[in-house]
């Protein structure tokens, strides 16, 4: 009896692991399909609301553009000179194929045909709270090409009627498709609905195959969209793997992997904590040039770790958990304030910008603003603070964050976007926040060699376009300097001009440059 006692009594654990174990990998697997369906229906409204947007400008554009001078044309008889100015006016929408004016129910005075004679009828309209829009699978004068029609009636009796390309559209929903998206389509209510393909389809046929639709709120339309099997299967697997190792465990592991996971962050913010008493940090500085004189203009601060024991440590390995815990605010404030105090007590080599990366979590903390309009009150004249983020910040609109860029913006802190390019771009970025430079990933400027100037070319471009001025990042060749200076790049740093040094070096670098440049006849 006492062994079977004692055989029950290790069993009974063995056979409890195994249920727990069982019952543990159940609830991962169910959680982590779960989440990856959050994470899919996500990505879908992401790219859904991204696309309404694209299509709101477009019918912004054609709406508003020339509005006034179009509707004194509506109701005028179609003379040559009518049909002139119709036609003059035409050319200044973008998107557009031609303007019809419209006289009681009928159209009467194209853009492209001169006088007319259709009813409005022909032509599907969905009422919205402003202009009327609808989608139509061809038109009497172009058949078998879908487009967009736009109905503007400024007074009773009149109207205009403008005609939008539906390859525009199907332009517009190939981006998302580029995203991850299987299928996107354009519908508005009771007209009819466009693909991804440009191919038109009744807006009552069958939607079960769209999974996620994002409404517009200023025009009566929706986007439609569906991952890619390709997508949802991966975004299943990012999540079932991990679950599945998960659920592998049995009572006993689950806490050794409670261990592993979490006492080596514990050790390393530990570690983070006494490298900032002992003074075991340092900043060094990679210089910020002017492409066209190679003159030193400022110089990005980035953040060294020299440990005792362990030698220099990269702070790939330990920044990830720094912004997600309690000491990213006092190694922020120590990197600024450190580059502050080490570019300040260094005239008159003193750079005129200052570049400072800052994570998410720094827009978080209460006191952000306070801390850097503190730490700037002492620069000298000529020296400017840049705050660098990365566009995947910002891609949520966050009143916080305007309010922040407001209140730094007024205490002389300049914005820079960094990476910009390397995630959704999104150009309304640009122009929702108040940003000073933006700066090209080394991505781009090591495809300068390849072909890749274009691109660099039309960062630029853009960047004029907002009122910013540009910084090439990762230059290590004369041959990409060239390419940059060619292409408008105001501004660069890389190895190409000097590596990341301590203050003094980057000190003795200048004084080496004024000497050097002062020997050189003229």
């Amino acid at each position: 009896m006492p062994d079977r006692i004692r055989r029950t009594s290790v069993r009974l654990p063995l056979f409890l692991c195994v249920v727990c174990g069982a019952a543990v990998m159940l609830v991962a697997i169910l959680l982590s399909e779960h989440e990856a369906k959050v994470r899919v229906t996500e990505h879908e409204q992401l790219i859904g609301g991204d696309l309404v947007d694209s299509v709101d400008r477009i019918l912004d554009s054609v709406s508003t553009r020339r509005r006034n001078e179009l509707a004194a044309l509506a109701g005028k008889p179609c003379s040559s000179e009518v049909r002139a100015s119709l036609a003059e006016l035409e050319t200044h929408l973008r998107y557009v194929r031609a303007v019809a004016l419209v006289s009681g129910d009928r159209l009467y005075c194209s853009s492209a045909l001169g006088p007319i004679d259709r009813p409005l009828s022909d032509y599907p309209l969905s009422v919205g709270r402003g202009d009327s829009i609808g989608l139509l699978a061809q038109t009497p004068y172009q058949l078998g090409v879908p487009v967009l029609v736009i109905f503007n009636r400024p007074a009773p009796g009149t109207g205009v009627l403008s005609i939008v390309e539906g390859d525009y559209l199907a332009d517009v929903l190939a981006h998302g498709v580029r995203y991850g998206v299987q299928t996107a389509s354009i519908l508005v209510s009771d007209t009819g609905r466009i693909n991804a393909r440009g191919t038109f389809g009744p807006a009552s046929g069958p939607l079960a195959r769209y999974t996620t639709r994002v409404a517009s709120h200023k025009w009566p339309f929706s986007i439609l969209v569906s991952s890619s099997e390709g997508f949802i299967s991966g975004m299943h697997w990012k999540y079932r793997i991990p679950g599945l190792a998960v659920g592998l465990l049995v009572d006993g592991l689950i806490a050794a992997a409670y261990l592993l996971t979490f006492a080596p962050r514990r050790l390393l913010l530990n570690a983070v904590r006494q490298a900032l008493r002992r003074n075991e940090f340092h900043v060094v500085y990679q210089p910020i040039i002017d492409t066209a004189s190679r003159e030193l203009v400022g110089v990005e601060a980035l953040l060294r770790w020299h440990h005792p024991r362990w030698g220099a440590i990269s702070p790939a390995s330990f920044m990830e958990e720094v912004e997600s815990s309690e000491m990213l605010g006092p190694v922020t404030q120590f990197v600024m304030k450190t580059a502050i105090a080490e570019m300040s007590q260094r005239a008159p080599a003193i750079p005129l910008r200052i570049a400072v990366n800052i994570a998410p979590g720094d827009l978080e903390r209460r006191g952000f603003v306070a801390q850097v309009v503190a730490l700037t009150a002492g620069l000298p004249a000529g020296m400017t603070l840049v705050v660098e983020l990365t566009e995947r910040f910002l891609l949520a609109p966050s009143p916080r964050t305007a309010t922040i860029f407001n209140a730094l913006k007024a205490r002389g802190v300049r914005f820079a976007i960094d990476d910009f390019g390397t995630q959704h771009s999104n150009l309304d970025l640009l122009g929702r926040f108040q940003f000073d430079y933006v700066k090209i990933d080394r991505q781009f400027v090591n495809q300068v060699d390849t072909g890749g100037a274009d691109l660099i070319t039309g960062i630029v471009s853009v960047a004029k376009h907002y009122g910013l001025q540009v910084i090439a990042e990762g230059v290590e060749t004369e041959s990409q300097h060239a390419v940059l200076l060619a292409a408008g790049v105001p501004f660069a740093q890389g190895y190409l001009y000097q590596r990341p040094v301590k203050a003094d070096q980057l000190a003795q670098r200048r004084q080496h440059d004024d000497a050097t440049t002062s020997r050189i006849p003229v």
